[in-house]
Formats: structure tokens, C-alpha cells, sequence
């Protein structure tokens, strides 16, 4: 293999590639990135076996061919390069060279034939979905998604299509057992994915990298354990999650006998201070409502006490209920609304979040012993 290519194209490529690299495997050749050289392009591909990028650039080729060499040493390397051609040229024994300038470099490979293949299109479902409408929706949930590996079910985001007043809509829906977050769309055409799928959570944020500046439309396909994500020249594959996900619609309350309406900044910069003597561990923060009256409260033994009240619209009995305030942050910087309208039952039912700007939107906080 030998090309020559311009360093910004060579260097954007590499980037693309770099965080889907497992510098942390068992094998090593996972933490190389495989080169293939042919038809004037040079294909870039890295995979951890559950997610794999593929990156597609210009190149001249003087010589086809493939090699494996570190990714994150080629990408270090050509970072630093100056902005003119660069040469790579297979050595024996899978080295490769690396030339630009008066700059000169050699890294040592491993055999191409070696790396993992990765997943290619059979059966399965094609679609396609708006770049914006689809990265919105994923701001709306992804900071839900579990961490817990033990409940590996919650560990991404749930995707799935329904029937609403005669058009088809898209949903995505992320809960880590204390929090859930829907975000609902209306879609012009139809997509066959009824049956639902769950996205990893490092194929998300691959997702949103992949979205990130981009117009248009994105093609999906999905596989029985697969799906690729496909855009310009680039693509996706990631390792579905095989697991069930929970009946999400039955933890969102229908009916809220309790219902106030607070200022969105007002509560946000509120919850910013009193979440200063929490802990960090539960991040607890108490509500105490009454009519007209929001008064967040929070005790920390070790460190001190906070209380803050703020006006509201209500009219209902007196309550308290608690919280962890960074639940509530998170939920309240993806609103665009001035004014937050909270539903809740009693002092131990969940939290109703919605939206009146985007009503797609739904959230539920579920409350906390303080």
C-alpha cells in the first residue's frame, strides 16, 4: 500500500475514527486502525466489537492495498504534521511510513487480514430520519440513559415507532430507574421499527458525533442484533442491546391531582445554589410547596444548610416532597420553556415534567427519602 493525501483530509479522518478505539483490550490489534487503500479512496475503520466507524476520504493511490497501525499514535502524528502531503507507504512486516516534509516516521502494524470484519447489511429494515430532528430528540433523553452495568437493559436509548391520530411517530425513550425522559415526534414517512430497538450508550454518543453539523437525511439500517447508521462518508455500526426493554408507559402518571407552574431560569438558578451544601452522593433537595410559595431547601451535616423560596402558581394543599436536584438540572436545561409546569400526586408519587413549547416532551422524576 502507498497513497499520498492531504494531511487536513488525513487528519479529519483519524479523527473520526479515534474514539470508538479500545486502548484498554486484550487485543491489541482493537486498538489499531485498519487502512485499506483502492479506487482513489482510503477507508478508515475502527471497532471495539460493539461499535465500528467507517470513514471514507480522497486519496491518491499509488499502490492499493491494507494495513492495521496504532490509532491514536497515526492520529498524534499526523496532528503535528505541517498542512502539506502526506505520503504512508507499507513497509515489510507491517510497518508503515510514514513522510510529509522533511518529517519521517515509522510504526510498527499488525497483519490487516487479522482485523475483526464487521457487520454487513442483511435482511432486516432501512429508513431514513432528519439529522435535526433526530439529534434533538436524542438531547431530549440521552442524559437519562442508566450507568448501572448491572442493568444493562437501561444502558441506552430505546427507539421505537407507533401509530398517533393516523401518522406515524418516532419515539425515543432513556430511564435509569430513578428518572425517565420521552421525547415523541411526528414523521412524514413511515419507518418499520415497531418492535423497537435499543441504541447503546456509546453508539449514541458515536450517533450524535456522526449528526453533529449535518443536513439532510440519515440512513438507518436495522438488523435483528445490528443496526448501521450511514451519512455522506461515513458510517456507523453498532451491537444492539439484547435485552427488554421495561414498559415505559406505564411509569408515566396519567393523572396529576397536584399542579404548579414555576419560572424555568427562576427554579434552574434556585436549584444551582441550594445543590451547593448537598451531598454528592444523593444531591437531595427538599420541595416544600404551598399556595403561591416554592421554598428548596437542603441540609448537609458536614457542610451546611441552604434554603431559597420562589413564587409560584398553585392553589392546592400544602406538601413537601424531596428530590435529587441534579435530576431536576438536567431535565430543566433541555426545556425551552419560560415557565415549567411540575404534576405530582402525593409526597412519594413521581414528578410529571412537560412540555407546553415542545409537547413531544415528557419527563418523570421519581421522588427521594430526605
Amino acid at each position: 500500500m502507498e497513497i499520498k493525501i492531504e494531511r487536513n483530509i488525513l487528519n479529519d479522518g483519524l479523527a473520526w475514527v479515534q474514539s470508538v478505539v479500545d486502548r484498554k483490550t486484550t487485543m491489541p490489534i482493537l486498538s489499531n486502525v485498519h487502512l485499506e487503500a483502492k479506487g482513489g479512496t482510503i477507508t478508515l475503520t475502527a471497532t471495539d466489537l460493539e461499535v465500528g466507524v467507517i470513514g471514507t476520504i480522497k486519496a491518491e493511490i499509488i499502490q492499493p492495498g491494507k494495513i492495521t497501525v496504532p490509532a491514536r499514535g497515526l492520529y498524534e502524528i499526523v496532528k503535528e504534521l505541517p498542512n502539506q502531503i502526506v505520503q504512508l507507504k507499507a513497509a515489510p512486516n507491517h510497518w508503515l511510513e510514514i513522510k510529509c516534509a522533511k518529517s519521517q516516521f515509522k510504526l510498527v502494524g499488525l497483519d490487516a487480514n487479522e482485523y475483526p470484519a464487521l457487520p454487513k447489511k442483511s435482511g432486516g429494515q432501512e429508513f431514513n430520519l432528519e439529522v435535526d430532528v433526530l439529534m434533538e430528540m436524542i438531547q431530549k433523553v440521552d442524559f437519562a440513559i442508566s450507568t448501572d452495568e448491572a442493568r444493562y437493559n437501561l444502558n441506552g436509548i430505546f427507539l421505537e415507532t407507533g401509530a398517533k391520530e393516523g401518522k406515524t411517530c418516532l419515539k425515543l425513550v432513556a430511564t435509569d430507574g430513578h428518572r425517565l425522559s420521552l421525547s415523541e415526534r411526528e414523521l412524514k414517512t413511515k419507518v418499520p421499527l415497531t418492535q423497537g430497538v435499543i441504541f447503546p450508550r456509546k453508539g449514541v454518543a458515536e450517533l450524535k458525533r456522526l449528526l453533529e453539523d449535518k443536513e439532510g437525511d440519515i440512513h438507518f439500517w436495522v438488523g435483528d442484533k445490528q443496526a448501521i447508521v450511514e451519512k455522506e462518508e461515513r458510517q456507523l455500526m453498532v451491537r444492539l442491546i439484547d435485552g427488554q426493554f421495561p414498559p415505559y408507559n406505564h411509569v408515566i402518571p396519567q393523572k396529576q391531582k397536584r399542579v404548579l407552574s414555576v419560572s424555568r431560569e427562576s427554579l434552574t438558578q434556585s436549584l444551582r445554589r441550594v445543590a451547593v451544601v448537598t451531598t454528592d452522593r444523593s444531591r437531595g433537595v427538599k420541595f416544600s410547596v404551598s399556595p403561591g410559595l416554592l421554598e428548596i431547601s437542603a441540609n448537609n451535616p458536614d457542610l451546611g444548610e441552604a434554603k431559597e423560596e420562589l413564587p409560584i402558581q398553585y392553589k392546592g394543599a400544602t406538601f413537601a416532597v424531596g428530590f435529587n436536584a441534579a435530576y431536576f438540572l438536567e431535565a430543566l436545561g433541555v426545556l425551552e420553556d419560560e415557565q415549567v409546569v411540575l404534576q405530582l400526586n402525593d409526597e412519594v408519587s413521581p414528578c410529571l415534567i412537560q412540555s407546553e413549547f415542545d409537547r413531544g416532551f415528557t419527563h418523570v422524576i421519581m421522588p427521594m427519602r430526605l
